[in-house]
């Protein structure tokens, strides 16, 4: 018999045994023709169920591609010799129940892998195929038999096309093309892959290798070769997706809405670039979008992407690189020209124009001239992660319009790094639409900060820097949304804050002329700023240096800085008081620098402490207090002094303190109460240091009542009288300072320790001298001290009268007993009735026979006559001194003195001459004051 008469003999079961035998032994030749004589008990199900499960899945698939090729097309054919290949001895040989137990042994695999249950449509041969592949790549890694297996098989079913294109292929190109040695992946674990984790996995070796420093250049192969391609299948993994879900789900519910692949794709842009935005440039600069496409040219002309997919696709993709570009958060230069690179890549898809080169000049910056306001409802929410690609985003729309804005944001971002403060597009977007005034008033601050503190910089940059700061306020044009005063990213600040803090740093890095060229003097047609808001910057800027120096020297530190600023500057504001008064400060607080000064607890005296002083004055009674004979320079003191009073340091700034210039008669007015205040610290100091003879000195010749006449004639015009309250106030504490100065200095009780010369060139006793002193600084004091207080003074005074009464008549009974002593020694004796009698003091207003003392009253009723005299009623009163009547007991007493001494006569006589002129002096004062509550009448009256 036959071989093929005995195969036709054979059982079902037994021709599956023996499909199973040839197919394990790969022996295709044998399986052709088994299947092809037996084809009704091997149909094809089960004969691909056996090639699924027992073919070797090593097995070269040229060999069986024809086989399978055949069992596809259902032309089945036994080959040329069928016999010469059957062998079925061993089948036959099998019993019956060795037969059923081998039946049972089969495992036979299900010709749908579970990966693709779902698709129920397809037919027995392309899940075979699909199965197989997985099969393949699963038992032996070689997944590069795949494409032996089904590139032969691709126009058999679309699905199978597809699969292959999105599925195999990719893996392919990345396991054995691309990265060869890098991680492996079964087919199996990529084909389950689903959105963002398929993209990461896709790009995961192009971001190894960008870790390990390697340059972008395979990016767009990537994109081409492995990421399009396996979109393309992404109808198929949503509908196999959904389809399992269903099965799974056991409650009908609607199921959640997920991100097709291409979203994914565009959702991994915009998150990748906040890390890597080279690696997304690049990729987008050299794709096309969803058309350019790399499938191996096994599409064979078919568009995976219809016309309108295709295009809503094209501008979701110019929206993503847009929403890209707000999400760059880094700042350096490299990122600047990455986004540019980008920016410019989008232009290009849209049909736009360019945007111009980073390094343009400030005169050809873009400028906004949209006449849609874009910006004006824009809030910072706009540029969330989230809304980033919604397709309501105003500001990511793919249109001109907001290739502008991004343009504008990313050139204010390249401009601030240009100024030396980089900021992220990022975040120059966020500046310009959340429209905070602080934030944008502390960036124009850090800026001018790092400017001035960094390298200097000459005038040319100077206006650069200018031209740049008013760019990024108002994106070069004047029209701005209503709640703005200009549309860039420091829009929300007025332009006079920009200018102004301009001012202030080019005053800072000693840039004078500049500022002077800019604000002071501006060209035709240009006024930055008005001249009173620039006169308040240079003050302030300099007041600043003044208020953080720490010597008083204008020649070091701070001060050195504001002297300089204020010359600079002053010429150009010659009626400017703010400046007289700075310049003032300046001179007293350098001459207080040659002085020792130390405040409470032992601080150093700063120039800060003047301006914080209310008293600034007080300073200079330290000064005094503080340096030991300090006060013997007076001019130098009453300079400083007067200095202090016209500069008004602590109100130089405030502009309702300054609201007038300070005119010449003001100015005058302020030294002669400067002045008298300093000359009685002066005179206190000299009298605390016990130099009574300065004190006295600053008294007579400084303190004169012909400067600032007596308060007790303040109804009278030679009072000075100041316009408003607070000068009548200083007046009064001057003249209160001045007649105090004179009293305590009256009141003192120096201790000489030698005699001194009289006017007569004789030796006259101390005591009486420095009592004489005393009585003429009291009638200074009666003329300087308002009326309330005179009967102060004449206190004093009755005790200087009374003492220097009991001097003088201790002095007359020495001489008394001296000249007696000498007529009883000398020989013979002298007629004393013919000596001449020596001029007894006359009582001013009255009659006087005898050397009695002066009391209140009698001192009061000549004090009409003294007040109209000179400040030094001692020296100018003697020729009115009417002739006294002479005492006897008195001429005697003088006539043995003339005889003893003539000089001592003569000194007496002056004594007296000048007791009786003081106290004319004094009832001079007390006739304008308390005289007329005394009943005291004027001397010519009583005269009369």
């Amino acid at each position: 018999m036959s071989v093929l008469q005995r195969l036709s003999a054979l059982s079902e079961l037994q021709c599956l045994l023996l499909a199973v035998q040839y197919a394990t032994e790969s022996n295709i030749n044998a399986l052709r023709a088994l299947t092809a004589l037996r084809e009704s008990e091997l149909p094809l199900d089960l004969v691909l169920a056996v090639l699924l499960t027992f073919l070797p899945e090593g097995a070269e698939p040229a060999a069986h591609v024809e086989y399978l090729n055949e069992l596809a097309t259902g032309a089945r054919h036994p080959g040329d010799d069928p016999a010469a290949h059957l062998d079925i001895a061993a089948i036959e040989a099998l019993s019956k129940s060795q037969i059923k137990k081998r039946k049972k042994e089969l495992d036979l695999l299900p010709l749908v892998h579970p990966q693709y249950d779902a698709e129920l449509e397809l037919d027995p041969f392309t899940h075979f195929l699909i199965h197989r592949a997985h099969r393949i790549d699963s038992q032996t890694g070689l997944l590069d038999l795949v494409p032996q297996l089904i590139a032969p098989f691709l126009n058999h079913s679309e699905y199978l096309r597809t699969w292959f294109i999105s599925t195999a292929m990719p893996l392919l190109r990345i396991s054995y093309e691309y990265y060869p040695q890098g991680t492996a992946v079964s087919l199996d674990e990529f084909a389950s892959l689903r959105g963002m984790r398929a993209l990461d996995f896709n790009f995961s070796n192009l971001r190894a290798a960008r870790r390990a420093g390697a340059d972008t250049g395979n990016a767009a192969r990537d994109m081409k070769g492995i990421v399009t391609p396996w979109i393309c299948g992404a109808n198929d993994r949503k509908r196999r997706r959904i389809s399992g879900g269903n099965r799974r789900a056991s409650i009908a519910e609607e199921p959640v809405q997920e991100l097709n692949d291409w979203d994914s794709l565009f959702q991994w842009f915009l998150r990748t670039s906040k890390e890597d935005l080279p690696l997304v440039t690049a990729v987008i600069s050299e794709w096309d979008g969803p058309e350019d496409m790399d499938l191996g040219g096994f599409e064979e002309g078919r568009d995976y992407v219809d016309e309108e997919t295709q295009r809503r696709l094209e501008i979701k993709y110019a929206q993503t690189a847009l929403a890209c570009l707000y999400s760059v958060d880094a700042s350096d230069v490299g990122a600047l020209q990455t986004a540019h690179a980008l920016l410019t890549r989008v232009c290009d898809l849209l049909h736009q124009d360019s945007p111009p080169d980073l390094s343009i000049g400030v005169e050809l910056l873009p400028t906004y001239n949209l006449k849609i306001p874009i910006l004006q409802d824009a809030t910072s929410s706009l540029i969330q992660e989230d809304r980033l690609l919604a397709s309501d985003n105003d500001i990511t729309k793919p249109e001109e319009g907001t290739l502008r804005i991004v343009e504008l944001i990313l050139f204010s971002a390249c401009v601030l790094s240009s100024l030396q403060h980089a900021i992220s597009p990022r975040m120059a977007a966020k500046m310009s639409l959340r429209d905070d005034y602080s934030e944008q008033s502390s960036l124009l601050q850090k800026v001018l900060h790092t400017l001035t503190s960094g390298p200097k910089k000459d005038s040319e940059q100077w206006q650069t820097i200018r031209s740049k700061l008013i760019w990024l306020w108002n994106w070069g044009t004047d029209i701005h949304d209503n709640d703005r005063h200009g549309q860039g990213v420091l829009g929300m600040l007025e332009k006079t804050t920009i200018e102004t803090e301009i001012l202030k740093s080019l005053i800072e890095g000693n840039h004078f002329p500049l500022a002077v060229q800019i604000y002071v003097k501006p060209a035709f047609g240009e006024q930055p700023l008005l001249q009173s808001e620039v006169e308040k910057v240079v003050i302030a800027a300099a007041l600043n240096h003044y208020d953080n120096a720490s010597n008083g020297n204008r020649n070091r530190g701070g001060m050195k800085r504001c002297a300089d600023i204020i010359a600079a500057f002053a010429p150009h504001f010659p009626k400017s008081s703010r400046f007289q008064r700075t310049q003032a400060l300046l001179s007293a607080t350098h001459a207080m620098s040659f002085y020792s000064l130390k405040l409470e607890h032992g601080v150093p005296f700063q120039p800060v402490n003047i301006r914080v002083s209310t008293d600034p004055l007080s300073l200079v009674q330290k000064l005094l207090s503080q340096n030991l004979g300090s006060y013997t320079k007076l001019d130098d003191f009453v300079s400083i002094g007067q200095n202090l009073v016209v500069s008004m340091p602590s109100t130089i700034i405030e502009d309702d303190k300054d609201a007038t210039s300070l005119d010449a008669t003001t100015i005058h007015k302020k030294k002669i109460i400067a002045e008298r205040r300093v000359i009685g610290m002066a005179i206190d100091a000299a009298l605390e240091e016990g130099d009574f003879e300065t004190a006295y000195s600053y008294v007579v010749n400084r303190l004169t009542p012909a400067a600032t006449p007596s308060p007790a004639a303040s109804t009278s015009s030679q009072r000075f009288s100041f316009d408003s309250n607070t000068s009548t106030k200083q007046t009064d504490d001057v003249d209160d300072v001045a007649w105090r100065a004179a009293l305590r200095a009256g009141r003192s009780k120096p201790s000489p320790t030698s005699t001194t010369r009289s006017s007569y060139g004789t030796t006259a006793r101390p005591d009486l001298r420095r009592l004489e002193q005393r009585m003429e600084l009291l009638s200074q004091a009666l003329l300087l001290a308002p009326a309330p207080h005179l009967e102060e003074v004449l206190t004093v005074w009755q005790q200087c009268e009374a003492e220097m009464t009991s001097l003088l008549a201790e002095e007359t009974e020495a001489e008394e007993r001296f000249n007696d002593a000498a007529d009883r020694k000398l020989p013979g004796a002298f007629d004393m009735s013919s000596l001449p009698t020596v001029q007894p003091r006359r009582e001013v207003g009255r009659g006087a026979v005898e050397e009695s003392p002066m009391g209140l009253f009698d001192v009061a009723r000549g004090a009409a006559a003294a007040f109209s005299k000179s400040a030094f009623p001692l020296r100018s009163n003697t020729s009115a001194s009417a002739s006294p009547r002479p005492d006897s007991r008195e001429a005697n007493a003088r006539g043995s003195m003339d005889l003893s001494d003539s000089d001592s006569v003569r000194a007496h006589e002056e004594r007296v001459r000048k007791r009786d002129l003081l106290a004319n002096t004094a009832t001079g004062a007390l006739q304008s004051g308390l005289g007329w509550v005394l009943g005291a009448k004027p001397v010519n009256e009583q005269g009369r």
